[in-house]
């Protein structure tokens, strides 16, 4: 927490804890309820959001597109009203189910948490910029989708540890600096033998292999998403060299990157 952040909760003390807001909320809650059970309007979604989330923490896409078209074709959920027109309502009910996807999904999975957050983050900025209601929806559909594909590449046969998930969390974000095992082994702390023992445990990989991976899926990422020609995307990873990039990026993926673009901008696998 900032400072300034610290200095405004001093301030604003009396705000914080007042009575009023909580009569507010308690009295809005009363009045939403009671007309709900009037008109009969249950939301239903609790236990179809609960799959929902078990395929995403699975990484099963495809059960997760046949669950996601059963849900479109259902007429018995009723989605709370959280805004006051049909688009905001519609951007807060994505917003919502990102985070909670994200966070309650995604990374329980073992998608590493910051690129979660990031997730979430860019996909509540591209919602804040739409201006029709499909597509939000559109964009909804693939985002769940999106996360689920995400989670099926960090898919492990057991739990992570807090240890492990956070040694994968500090080398996800840090894919554009030469970072190595010692690094990794250096930032937890623990002993060469114990972690390296633990991480291939929990993961099928060495400390090594997943750097490695981990780098080339972001390379991936760049040449399908981005205009970066391949010396940078080269460099942006902190690869000794492109040669030495190409090499490796071919060794894991069966093909050079300027194929691998090619082959993506033109639909196939």
């Amino acid at each position: 927490m900032t400072q300034k952040r610290i200095d405004w909760i001093r301030e604003n003390e009396e705000k914080l804890i007042s009575r009023k807001y909580h009569k507010d909320i308690r009295n809005r809650y009363a009045d939403a309820f009671y007309n709900a059970r009037d008109l009969n309007l249950i939301h239903g979604t609790y236990q179809y959001e609960r799959q929902m989330l078990k395929y995403i923490e699975e990484g099963k896409s495809e059960e997760l597109k046949k669950y996601l078209l059963e849900y479109a074709s259902n007429e018995d959920f009723h989605e709370g009203k959280v805004a006051v027109d049909a688009l905001r309502q519609a951007k807060n009910i994505f917003i919502g189910l990102s985070a909670m996807v994200g966070k309650s999904a995604a990374i329980p999975g073992g998608m590493p948490v910051e690129e979660a957050y990031y997730l979430i983050d860019t996909y509540t900025q591209q919602c804040e910029a739409l201006t029709s209601i499909e597509d939000v929806y559109i964009l909804q559909y693939n985002m769940v989708i999106d996360f689920c594909d995400r989670v099926q590449r960090y898919r492990y046969s057991g739990e992570l540890s807090f240890l492990v998930r956070s040694c994968m969390n500090f080398i996800v974000f840090h894919l554009n600096e030469p970072i190595s095992a010692a690094d990794v082994i250096s930032y937890s702390g623990m002993s060469k033998s114990y972690l390296s023992e633990k991480f291939k445990a929990e993961t099928g990989m060495t400390i090594g292999e997943f750097i490695t991976s981990s780098k080339i899926d972001e390379a991936c990422n760049l040449l399908i998403n981005t205009s970066k020609t391949i010396p940078e995307i080269s460099a942006y990873l902190s690869f000794s060299s492109q040669p030495y990039f190409q090499s490796v990026f071919k060794k894991v993926r069966g093909m050079t990157p300027y194929h691998y673009r090619q082959c993506k901008q033109k639909g196939h696998e």
